[in-house]
């Protein structure tokens, strides 16, 4: 028996991160998990890709203005594949765009955080990069670049958390201080290696660090848990200064957690 087109193909994840950092509805695949010309029509409308553009438009020439229109350069050619195929490396190449650059209405790049701007001396600023008020959804995303960035912090935390010093490599994961945003994010001072559930306590805003004294900031709900042993806890840092965390990026991140 045949599939009913439309709802018996799901999305792949990757469409659904897109659908929810737009706005616009979520779209099933086709046969083969093919990803429908109807959903990048809609991605492209969404980041202001005029509709008289369209018309007329082949879905490989659809995919081309949408990578475009979210990455504001020419597309890749790598990212075509035969038979009007779209990869997952192209839907990821949208994403790291619409994260980057922002779109029309939403993820504006004028929406800024408020941050104490200063001089900055370790490597990363995150005064300039656009306001990333969707940064969980896409996290969830897999990342180009992300196994190298968790290469490198790995390398330059000696493969030990930087808060707990755990060392079982197979729960050690990247986190970013200052939200994903594209590759220009993946550098080593606005990460920290961390053990997965202290990842998850910082994503949160549960925990956070004082860029003044590196000591571990917890929340006052925290305190009744068995997490209560991270107050004060000193951060592990990397041997070289040029790989530690980035004090501006930090200080933001405590804001946001309001610690």
């Amino acid at each position: 028996m045949s599939k009913n087109f439309g709802i018996e193909f799901p999305e792949r994840p990757l469409m659904g991160t897109l659908s929810d950092l737009l706005g616009i509805p979520h779209f099933t695949t086709s046969r083969g998990s093919t990803v429908r010309t109807d959903f990048l029509r809609a991605v492209a409308l969404a980041l202001g890709v005029q509709e008289a553009s369209l018309s007329g438009v082949v879905k490989d020439d659809v995919l081309a203005l949408v990578v475009e229109a979210a990455t504001e350069r020419p597309m890749d050619p790598e990212l075509v594949s035969p038979g009007g195929t779209v990869t997952n490396k192209a839907l990821q190449a949208i994403i790291d765009g619409v994260t980057e650059h922002g779109v029309p209405g939403r993820l504006a790049g004028s929406q800024r955080p408020e941050m104490e701007v200063g001089e900055t001396t370790d490597g990363f600023d995150p005064v300039g990069l656009s306001d990333e008020r969707d940064r969980r959804l896409a996290e969830v995303a897999v990342r180009e670049g992300q196994d190298h960035f968790r290469t490198r912090l790995m390398e330059a935390y000696g493969a030990r958390c930087a808060v707990s010093g755990y060392d079982a490599a197979e729960v050690l994961e990247a986190a970013h201080i200052y939200p994903y945003k594209g590759p220009a994010t993946n550098v080593v001072t606005n990460g920290l290696l961390l053990r997965s559930d202290l990842h998850r306590l910082f994503d949160r805003g549960a925990i956070a660090i004082d860029e003044a004294t590196w000591r571990v900031l917890v929340k006052p709900h925290m305190l009744v848990t068995e997490y209560a042993w991270l107050v004060g806890k000193s951060l592990r840092l990397p041997r070289e200064r040029a790989s530690r965390p980035s004090t501006a990026a930090l200080r933001e991140h405590r804001n946001w957690a309001g610690l």
